[in-house]
This record gives C-alpha cells, sequence and structure tokens, in this order.
C-alpha cells in the first residue's frame, strides 16, 4: 500500500509538472497532433458564418471567450479577430493603421463568410487600455472608458459597412460579461456627466 501510495504521488508530481511546463511554454515538439473536432464531418460545414468576433489578445480570457461564444450558440459558427485592446483596435491614435486593418479584414469576411453582425468583446484589467490613456484614467472609470471607445468603434463599423449589427460586450477577468449595446446610443454617461461619453478623450 505505501509503495502505491509513493508511486501514486510520483506520477500525480509528473503529470503536474506536465502541465505546468505546458501552461508556460507549451510542448510544440511534435510532427503531427490530432485536434478532436467538434462535429463528425467538417465538410458539413457551410461557407457562411453569421458572426465576427473582435477580441483583445489577453492570453487570461482565451478559454472564457471561447465559452462566451459557445453559450451565446455561435461556436463554429463565427470568425474572429484579436487584436489588442480589441475595440480599441479602432480607434487608436497610436496605431492607426489597425484600424484600416481592422476595417480590411471585416471587408475580406463580409465576402468571404457573408458576416451578418460584429461583436466587439473588451474587457475588464486590460493593458492595451492602459497603455493608450493611462492607470489614471483607467482607475476613475474603467468601464466608462471602454463604452467610450466601443461607441467609437461601433460608428466607424457602421459608417463603412451599415448593414452589420455591432454588439458590444464587456468581460470581467472571472468571466462575467456584461452586454453594454442598448448604453452605447445614451446621450449622456450616467458616471461622469459628458456628452456622448467622451470619457476617453
Amino acid at each position: 500500500m505505501k509503495l502505491f501510495a509513493i508511486a501514486l504521488l510520483s506520477a500525480l508530481t509528473l503529470i503536474t509538472s506536465g502541465v505546468s511546463s505546458l501552461a508556460s511554454d507549451g510542448n510544440l515538439n511534435f510532427k503531427t497532433l490530432s485536434v478532436p473536432s467538434s462535429v463528425k464531418d467538417p465538410t458539413e460545414y457551410k461557407k457562411t458564418a453569421s458572426t465576427l468576433l473582435i477580441s483583445c489578445v489577453d492570453f487570461r480570457l482565451r478559454d472564457e471567450t471561447e465559452k462566451l461564444m459557445e453559450q451565446i450558440g455561435l461556436l463554429d459558427f463565427y470568425d474572429e479577430v484579436v487584436m489588442p485592446g480589441a475595440s480599441l483596435a479602432l480607434v487608436s491614435e497610436k496605431h492607426k493603421h489597425w484600424a484600416q486593418t481592422t476595417k480590411d479584414i471585416i471587408g475580406l469576411l463580409k465576402d468571404l463568410h457573408s458576416i451578418k453582425q460584429v461583436i466587439l468583446l473588451d474587457h475588464k484589467d486590460c493593458g492595451a487600455f492602459e497603455v493608450a490613456y493611462g492607470a489614471k484614467k483607467i482607475k476613475n472609470d474603467e468601464m466608462c472608458l471602454h463604452k467610450s471607445v466601443m461607441a467609437t468603434a461601433t460608428k466607424k463599423i457602421q459608417k463603412s459597412f451599415p448593414g452589420l449589427k455591432v454588439y458590444a460586450l464587456i468581460m470581467d477577468v472571472d468571466g462575467t460579461v456584461e452586454n453594454v449595446t442598448d448604453e452605447l446610443t445614451k446621450s449622456q454617461c450616467n458616471k461622469c456627466n459628458c456628452t456622448n461619453c467622451k470619457c476617453a478623450k
């Protein structure tokens, strides 16, 4: 029994160390790897996707983002563009080429996959937002800042692609997601009382 316990402990230690290594550096020493498919026959996929998701590059929320898309019934039916700050990519003053790149991709996917809607998925504690606006502004009212940027990004998308519906979601680092789409059209921000919520400026 004692030998069994020692062997089990050793096995668990080995597994744990392997998972730790995988989480930090990945395991890329393979020639072929079989990834389980969510459908029996991949050829069943049509050449259309209803949605384009614009999300952030943050590594912490990869699983949560996929689970969100599954919960709202879009898993395997959406394209994704991953940019620092998500909606920030469309309004960044420092990286203005990001906006053109994102719009080019939207146009391509509209033609290629017939997308009908765009989801902007920002998240709290976003490093890209902090770099763009500073920690002080983030601390003062993070949600208001995201809504302001998302409102501007939404207008830019709708101006270039009038037929696309745009949704705005903000995810917390614990996975909680708030749908703020309807709030972007308000004439005044409840937090800072600024007209058209121009907190980001």
